[in-house]
């Protein structure tokens, strides 16, 4: 029997992906690369959660999670937080999440191209994919699990194994808010191969659900209104108005989305698999969602390609170069192997350019000595178990396993231990500013002040035992 067959192969690079990103995720939070946002935030929402504070924290716009965004997927990760109550627990769950999601991507493309060589290069495109491996480093975030969930469930529904098919599509819109819309857009491309049944019921049901969170479950947890929409004022000051501006108005959507940087971000999606999705006919449909919430925004991160936005489009953009593949191949059969070094050229110089790890970008520095995040660590094990802290916006997730902790400048209450690092004045609008904060703190007189190396100082109130 032949040793190196398809499947073992991608069992390999599986392997090889969880083995790469679950160093480089681990030694970004274990060095301080990783952030107030978004880590800690959810870090705390776990913490508090385990506690019976259910989906709470103090770190975001309202202390309820599910205010900001409606993610009921995360009650499917605490069980394992009550066992392992780390950050590590978090960043390594995501990235299995996410390399999991090559063998439904290598099934599907194996049930719509009957080749096993074109199915494991789609999914070892997919493995390569810079947009992925950005998602995969920025720290933690809920909508990373749609990737792996919504190509799962494409895959059986495509099998036309209705009922798993069915229960993936439900734990795809249960990721995020935004994840709705993706799945009503499945719905609409099976209505349009004429599959009835399951196009009518999962637009409805999706409809039903996306009304519920917007208009009724998110606003009762954010005080009436819907947190991340001043992303979108440039087109209404209102949801309904933004709505019907894009609906009515096609020089206001023209001028909002065909700027350089938009079209850039273009680029940087569709290159890396040769333009593929452009040949795929309906299965385009399920790109609009996540470029509409791309697209219309004037939040540049969301167009950077460099962060978790792009969950949202990349089953998206595989599933639809499966089916871009195969209609080039039918139209030009006899062009099916310059086609596929076009594809591989593509993955690799996309790997190559864009990648956080590639040769060219790999974070060496992650994997030598550094004399500041020593200094954080030795001001991490000062902090006594349970207080209250505010600290550099890189100490948050470190200490985020406990019912108060803040960024510098964010406390709500008046915080049992302040460190500050004097080079470091993030979240601050002025260096004035950052060194009035601190010597607010230092002359206060109610703190214990230990300062060393004459940059870093860690602030304890004097009756903490």
């Amino acid at each position: 029997m032949k040793f190196w067959t398809e499947k073992r192969i991608l069992l390999g690079i599986v392997l090889l992906y969880v083995l790469v990103f679950g160093t480089i995720t681990a030694l970004r939070h274990y060095n301080f690369q990783t952030q107030t946002w978004d880590l800690a935030a959810f870090v705390q929402t776990f913490w508090n959660t385990t506690q019976g504070r259910i989906m709470f924290n103090n770190i975001e716009q309202a202390s309820n999670h599910l205010g900001v965004h409606w993610t009921p997927w995360l009650f499917v990760l605490i069980p394992g937080y009550f066992l392992f109550s780390t950050p590590y627990y978090l960043l390594i769950v995501q990235t299995l999440a996410l390399a999991a999601g090559a063998f439904p991507l290598y099934f599907l493309a194996l049930h719509i191209l009957k080749k096993k060589n074109l199915a494991l290069l789609i999914a070892a495109g997919y493995l390569l994919y810079p947009s992925l491996h950005w998602v995969n480093t920025f720290d933690f975030h809920e909508i990373s699990f749609l990737v792996p969930l919504l190509i799962t469930a494409f895959y059986f529904l495509e099998a036309e194994r209705w009922w798993l098919g069915g229960l993936f599509l439900t734990l795809s819109a249960s990721v995020r808010e935004d994840s709705i819309p993706v799945v009503l857009f499945v719905g609409i491309f099976f209505l349009a191969r004429k599959k009835w049944k399951i196009g009518i019921i999962t637009i409805i049901l999706s409809l039903i659900y996306l009304y519920l969170v917007l208009a009724i479950f998110m606003p009762s947890l954010a005080g009436g209104e819907l947190l991340r929409f001043d992303r979108y004022y440039n087109l209404g000051a209102t949801p309904g108005e933004a709505v019907k501006n894009v609906l009515t108005d096609p020089a206001l959507v023209a001028k909002t989305v065909f700027t350089l940087p938009k079209i850039k971000y273009l680029l940087v999606l569709f290159t890396p698999v040769a333009l593929l999705p452009l040949f795929s006919g309906s299965a385009f449909l399920f790109l609009i969602p996540g470029l509409a919430e791309n697209l219309l925004t004037h939040f540049p991160l969301q167009f950077s390609g460099t962060y978790q936005y792009d969950s949202l489009l990349i089953p998206g953009i595989f599933i639809a170069t499966i089916y871009g593949l195969k209609k080039v191949i039918e139209k030009w059969p006899s062009k099916e192997k310059l086609v596929k070094w076009v594809l591989i050229a593509a993955i690799a110089i996309g790997f190559i350019t864009r990648s956080p790890i590639s040769p060219v970008t790999f974070p060496f520095e992650l994997f030598t000595p550094n004399s500041t995040w020593e200094a954080y660590r030795k001001l991490v094990r000062m902090v006594p178990d349970n207080a209250s802290v505010a600290v550099p916006t890189n100490l948050v997730p470190h200490l985020s396993n406990r019912e108060h902790a803040y960024m510098l400048g964010k406390e709500k209450v008046v915080p049992d231990v302040v460190i500050i690092d004097g080079a470091d004045s993030f979240g601050f609008e002025t260096v004035a500013d950052f060194q009035k904060y601190a010597d607010d703190y230092i002359n206060s007189g109610i703190y214990n002040v230990t300062i060393f190396e004459n940059r870093y100082a860690i602030m304890i109130k004097k009756d903490i035992k």
